[in-house]
């Protein structure tokens, strides 16, 4: 029961209703239900592996509730819950993965459970608040329970934090008709960033990188663009359609993406996209490294061991672990050419505004090119192929393959082109709308009663137009 299925769509506005219409006592009771039953509809082999995470972490949270801070007893108690986690993630997601690295056949077939890399990430960032006074340990195992498995964030996130959900679920929540309504748009336009740009684009994406030993250079480069849209419109779609349903709901989730298309280093691209795992892994991993009070070689290493991690959490394969390093890499070139860059900015840049705006324009143009960059070792399917579309692109382009190869034979046919290009413009209206106004949906509610209807009708016809796409899985369900 995928967000962008029909099952959902006749689930969502039923679960609402019974949660309005309900003593409100009962709410959390009815969403901790409904949030296992969703879980058990992606697949209920998993749901005793998150029962007995909860169950384990709500108990250790009250045990180190009884230790002193900082305490031998508490930094074992933290210790071995942490380690328990980690091991069942380790187990579950990198167990094929260790044994093809060390060349052993695996002897179990292991499946990974949907969700895990995400709930295991909460709980282990609850562990260690509780252990840091951050917050204090739950001690209602039903509203601790609603915390790990809240249905919204479950498969995919944002990934939450204890300090800002637990009081949410602990507090009355009444209907709010203007909060309700700005949840619905956001599940709206995540609906439209999901069926209208990225299940297009996958069909480019997929078609260009699955037949890559054939495809010219040129086309690599168009593919590796369309990838880029692909994954943000994807997951922050997600996210979109996480956030607004929790809102309808009366929870405020975590943003996930702020533009990230418009940062104008590596470093600040980072701090947009999927900002609840990389501020995850700031404060559990960075942080305790030594994060920056170390010296500048410790930092950079630290900067590595991140987005290596991180990169391994994206997927059990050495592409990923590659493209992580690769992220992190190009954040630490950045911030050593950044007195070099300065000087000849202040030397030649700052002379007129117009001359201000250009280099602020290639700046995001060329972190644009290094996320790409990195993405192709995101999407290949082995780092060799990896190696071979990133010879393509350099050594490879010839300028006959960009007079020959038409946008309309990409796969997608004239029609379902031009809807892109123009949800694609739509999409450059909404970031840029989020940039100046900070809440791009609050903008538009707070336009007249005509304009707000011309966007809804234009948004839900272009998903209506969009219904023979598929209903494609999200790509971060793989993670």
């Amino acid at each position: 029961m995928i967000f962008n299925s029909i099952s959902f769509a006749v689930f969502f506005p039923v679960i609402t209703l019974v949660y309005f219409i309900i003593p409100k006592r009962m709410n959390n009771l009815w969403l901790l239900l409904i949030s296992y039953f969703y879980y058990m509809a992606q697949g209920p082999e998993f749901s005793l592996l998150l029962l007995a995470s909860t169950v384990i972490t709500w108990l250790g949270g009250l045990a180190l509730g009884k230790c002193r801070t900082s305490s031998f007893q508490a930094k074992l108690t933290c210790g071995i819950i942490v380690l328990l986690n980690l091991s069942a993630l380790i187990f579950f997601k990198y167990y094929n993965f260790i044994c093809e690295t060390i060349g052993t056949k695996p002897s179990l077939n292991v499946m990974l459970p949907i969700g895990i890399s995400f709930y295991i990430f909460q709980v282990i960032g609850y562990m260690v608040d509780v252990y840091r006074g951050k917050v204090k340990p739950e001690r209602s195992f039903l509203t601790y329970a609603l915390f790990v498995s809240f249905f919204p964030q479950i498969l995919a996130g944002p990934i939450g934090r204890a300090g800002e959900l637990i009081p949410q679920f602990s507090a009355r929540r009444d209907f709010d008709y203007a909060r309700v309504r700005h949840g619905l748009f956001r599940m709206l336009w995540g609906f439209f960033m999901k069926l209208v740009i990225s299940s297009r684009l996958a069909i480019v994406t997929d078609l260009i990188y699955g037949n890559y030993t054939s495809c010219t250079g040129y086309q690599m480069i168009l593919g590796t663009f369309a990838y880029a849209f692909q994954i943000y419109c994807d997951f922050a779609s997600y996210s979109t359609i996480a956030i607004g349903a929790a809102e309808v709901l009366g929870i405020t989730l975590r943003e996930n993406f702020r533009q990230p298309f418009f940062a104008r280093s590596c470093k600040e691209l980072w701090r947009r996209w999927h900002i609840s795992l990389n501020s995850w892994f700031t404060d559990y991993l960075y942080i305790p490294l030594g994060g920056s009070r170390v010296s500048k070689f410790r930092k950079y290493l630290n900067v590595l061991i991140v987005f290596s991690c991180s990169g391994l959490w994206h997927g059990a394969a050495w592409t990923y672990v590659l493209w992580g390093f690769l992220s992190g890499l190009f954040q630490i070139l950045g911030e050593i050419t950044a007195p070099i860059r300065n000087i000849v900015t202040k030397a030649f840049v700052f002379k007129s505004k117009i001359a201000e705006s250009l280099h602020h324009a290639a700046q995001i143009i060329i972190t644009f090119l290094l996320f790409c960059a990195s993405l192709v070792f995101f999407k290949a399917t082995s780092i060799d192929a990896a190696f071979s579309i990133m010879n393509k692109i350099f050594c490879g382009f010839d300028i006959s393959s960009v007079l020959s190869t038409s946008p309309f034979a990409l796969g997608l046919g004239t029609l379902n082109m031009l809807i892109l290009l123009f949800s694609l413009l739509i999409l450059l209206i909404h970031d840029i709308a989020n940039e100046k106004t900070g809440d791009a949906v609050a903008f538009v509610l707070g336009k007249t009663t005509p304009v707000r209807w011309c966007v809804y009708y234009l948004l839900s016809l272009m998903i209506l137009l969009s219904a023979n796409i598929g209903a494609a899985q999200f790509i971060y369900f793989n993670f």
